[in-house]
């Protein structure tokens, strides 16, 4: 992981920080507003009934709880930052609801058994992780805790807006961004028991973000 973005991150200053991040510009609200729909859209791919055990990792300061307990009675919250998590905690009593645990969590070295959830939801981490190899470790361990479902985000190298970035970098001096394939993803999931149901972009025109469901083969059976 990114070191400087980590220390930031596991900030007082960083999770307040994060926190109003949502509300303070237009775009931002907008994204999160078209995220949750989204998610409620993906939600219904899902077996509900099946569902009793959820892990959201990275909770940030728990946006994703409300509609995440929608379909899972028990949630656990899980952040790296130990500072989120009480920002998390905070959010969900003011709303009179609280998750089974929150957990402080590593999530490249999840200390949790495997299979020990039966929908994980990962959503903005994957283009934080600075190491290719890193990223998809990361994507192993996700599919290794969960029994059935996996919904998670990455950054999508085919995507338009990266595709612009990578040709804007020729002239301005910018990093690339920290993508993942689409065949790299795939394969991963393979190699882990998993399949691909659905992959959708956040916004064609606007977004690296891609929203991938993957489903354990034997979870079918």
């Amino acid at each position: 992981m990114d070191e400087k973005i980590l220390r930031r991150y596991n900030s007082q200053e960083g999770a307040d920080s994060y926190q109003g991040k949502f509300e303070r510009h237009w775009r931002e609200r907008t994204n999160n507003r078209t995220e949750q729909r989204l998610l409620q859209k993906l939600f219904t791919r899902l077996s509900p009934g099946n569902i009793e055990t959820a892990l959201d990792i990275p909770c940030g300061y728990g946006r994703l709880f409300p509609i995440l307990h929608t379909v899972a009675p028990h949630v656990v919250e899980s952040d790296y930052s130990e500072f989120m998590l009480q920002s998390a905690r905070r959010y969900h009593e003011a709303s009179g609801s609280v998750a089974a645990q929150y957990v402080q969590n590593d999530a490249l070295d999840l200390h949790f058994e495997d299979r020990s959830f039966d929908l994980v939801l990962s959503v903005r981490l994957c283009h934080h992780i600075r190491d290719h190899e890193e990223r998809l470790q990361y994507l192993r361990e996700i599919t290794r805790v969960s029994r059935c479902w996996v919904i998670f985000t990455y950054a999508d190298h085919a995507s338009l807006k990266n595709r612009l970035r990578e040709i804007r970098r020729r002239v301005y001096p910018k990093r690339s961004k920290w993508t993942l394939k689409a065949k790299e993803v795939k394969e991963t999931a393979d190699a882990a028991g998993f399949e691909v149901v659905e992959s959708i972009p956040l916004s064609r025109l606007f977004s690296l973000h891609r929203y991938s469901i993957l489903r354990r083969r034997e979870s079918l059976s």
